[in-house]
């Protein structure tokens, strides 16, 4: 009943918003530590990207990419004139 009175009065939900966001940082819990963590990661992850995956290095290292796919889809051929080494 006290949920539904809150909810109703636009003041009291917006104290208990703010008094469970204090209490979420206050309080050592752990899914605020798993939510730190998280976010730590994520705004590394978009480092490496941003500095590692964003642009190839050189103009001259890009490729269309049709030619890409035929590179990564292919077949390589074997070498037959090796043979087998295994029933030497």
């Amino acid at each position: 009943m006290t949920i539904t009175q809150n909810l109703r009065n636009p003041l009291r939900a917006a104290s208990w918003t703010w008094t469970r966001i204090a209490g979420w940082a206050r309080g050592p819990t752990f899914a605020r530590d798993i939510t730190i963590v998280l976010a730590i990661k994520f705004a590394l992850l978009f480092a490496l990207k941003f500095a590692f995956f964003n642009h190839p290095q050189a103009q001259h290292m890009s490729l269309p990419p049709e030619q890409v796919a035929q590179a990564l889809l292919s077949v390589p051929a074997s070498n037959p004139s090796e043979g087998d080494h295994h029933a030497r």
